[in-house]
């Protein structure tokens, strides 16, 4: 369907958001309201990123222990959390780049172009990216994106002369795991010779030592070189001087020798928390009056909301002395979760069991119920998984959580209204397609095969141009 084909702005607004089925819309119908609801989604997501970006800017997402605008966005929208951040990511490179925001604005630039653009656009190369972006597809953009990050990253190790080592991994919907990793060349040594190590030691057989027979040693050294020809496969075997082709098998015996080795905590507690305070009946006079306050030991003072964190977070226990520092008492230490009611903690909660948040890392587990001041049970209906910030902004005092029962616990503001899993989102009852979007507006303009070498040579012959010649350009 060609561009001058499609009706008038107008012409598509009207009856645009009708409730004909599309089971009784005609072809041409269908996709002219396709294209048009393209055009309209697009600029309806350069205004929720550009009031994303200003709700980010005054940290309008605060509250009830959220962490981040991403954090925010992802519960109160049900995004996922990746997607989220990826939005405040776009949202907060927008407004420095002019020319994309309003082509974006107008549907001529979608998301998934724009998305790509903000990662390596600058004012200074906006104006030929968003050129190219206009008559190329998003696959070409992304393809674009992905070689100039790859010719920035070289340039930029160049300078600082060394290549940083780093990796990602992925899980797939078939349950398989993706792990990709750009090694410097002494990093990418190391993980090969570790590769060989394991790679034999996986498949050794009885008989062969911990290291190959005469695995250091050349042809020409050995006592019996005509012997090596009756070696079988087995004891030809030299893995220490040939890594193999399919490291995955070593690389999972690494992980298991790991695994098995080195021991950590199911929760990995702080050292024992030694809280000094100081009995009221012993001051004397107003001298005493800053000695009770408690505190660390050979540290500072506590406030009564720190005392209360610390006795979350790890073993404590309360020392009671006079003002000339005698011991009156030496508090019993605090009851901790055994290491099995840990886990069977972290099965039930799955991560931090805050609304909407979902971190399974540096967590803790809390007491609802005081343990030292209420007599709050340990045991598993007063236990509850909390990542550090959430825990934190529990006892700051910006939340509350209520024990109901049965395992089941309730969060709530400090108004006492419930903190919703998932807030119900509604579109606006008025609301209505901007006229001002063509329906064509996300149409490619041009098109055409992608020459990638010849495209990022041309870019960047125009920038470094305009360096060295910002009067000219």
């Amino acid at each position: 369907m060609s561009v001058s084909s499609l009706p008038s702005p107008s012409a598509v607004v009207s009856g645009f958001l009708d409730d004909t089925p599309p089971a009784q819309l005609t072809v041409e119908q269908l996709r002219e309201r396709v294209t048009g609801f393209a055009g309209q989604i697009t600029a309806l997501t350069a205004r929720f990123l550009e009031l994303l970006g200003e709700l980010d800017e005054r940290g309008g997402w605060g509250g009830e222990g959220i962490s981040s605008c991403a954090h925010w966005l992802a519960w109160r929208t049900g995004m996922s959390i990746r997607t989220a951040q990826e939005h405040v990511r776009v949202a907060r490179a927008l407004p420095g780049l002019p020319l994309l925001r309003e082509e974006f604005a107008t549907g001529r630039l979608t998301y998934s172009k724009a998305r790509a653009l903000t990662r390596v656009a600058t004012p200074e190369r906006e104006a030929e990216l968003v050129n190219f972006a206009r008559s190329a597809s998003a696959t070409q953009v992304e393809k674009l994106v992905r070689s100039m990050r790859h010719l920035d990253r070289e340039t930029a190790e160049r300078e600082a002369g060394h290549i940083e080592s780093s990796g990602q991994w992925k899980w797939h919907l078939d349950g398989t795991l993706s792990v990709t990793l750009r090694l410097n060349p002494l990093d990418g040594a190391r993980l090969l010779a570790g590769a060989v190590r394991a790679e034999y030691e996986r498949t050794r057989v009885a008989g062969d030592g911990d290291v190959p027979r005469d695995a250091l040693k050349p042809p020409t050294e050995l006592v019996d070189p005509a012997a090596a020809g009756e070696m079988t496969a087995a004891q030809q075997r030299d893995l220490w001087r040939h890594v193999p082709h399919n490291i995955a098998p070593a690389m999972v015996a690494m992980a298991d020798t790991v695994h098995g080795v080195v021991d950590i905590p199911e929760i990995a507690p702080g050292a024992e928390i030694v809280v000094h305070t100081f009995a009221d009946n012993n001051s004397e006079g107003d001298g005493d009056a800053a000695l009770s306050d408690p505190h660390l030991d050979g540290g500072p003072a506590l406030a009564e909301i720190e005392v209360d964190e610390a006795q979350c977070g790890a073993a404590e226990r309360e020392v009671t002395k006079n003002k000339r520092g005698a011991v009156l008492s030496w508090g019993r230490k605090r009851r901790q979760p055994t290491a099995a009611m840990i886990r069977a903690i972290f099965n039930r909660d799955a991560g931090c069991a805050h609304p909407g948040c979902g971190r399974t890392r540096h967590l803790h587990a809390h007491h609802v119920r005081d343990w030292d001041r209420h007599d709050g049970p340990t045991d598993m209906d007063n236990l509850i998984m909390l990542c550090s910030t959430h825990h934190r902004a529990l006892h700051r005092g910006r939340f509350a959580i209520r024990a109901l029962g049965d395992q089941q616990f309730s969060f709530h503001r400090t108004d006492g209204s419930l903190i919703e899993t998932a807030p119900a989102v509604a579109i606006p009852d008025d609301w209505e397609p901007d006229p001002q979007i063509a329906p064509d507006a996300t149409a490619t303009v041009g098109g055409g095969r992608l020459d990638l070498g010849y495209t990022t040579e041309v870019l960047y012959a125009i920038w470094r141009l305009k360096a060295e010649q910002p009067a000219a350009a």
